[in-house]
């Protein structure tokens, strides 16, 4: 007989602190898969986004009404 050990439950289970599930974005069109899911999941931008495009990510998260997990990584600010 199989032991339940230490999993979590089916309705918290890659569930984040903030309450949303993270979705990792590569590119722009990406952004625009959770235009009617911006409730449920938060942005994750790639560790593999450049700086131009990942700044245009950012924007466009922001006018969608997104949460970025990692907003700052890769952005530098001018001096």
């Amino acid at each position: 007989m199989p032991k339940i050990g230490y999993g979590s439950d089916k309705r918290t289970k890659f569930v984040g602190p903030n309450g949303l599930r993270k979705l990792r974005i590569t590119n722009l069109n990406d952004v625009d898969v959770l235009l009617m899911h911006n409730k449920s999941y938060a942005v994750e931008i790639a560790r593999t986004v450049g700086g131009r495009k990942r700044v245009a990510i950012l924007e466009r998260a922001k006018a969608l009404g997104l949460k970025v997990t990692n907003p700052h990584a890769k952005v530098r600010t001018e001096e």
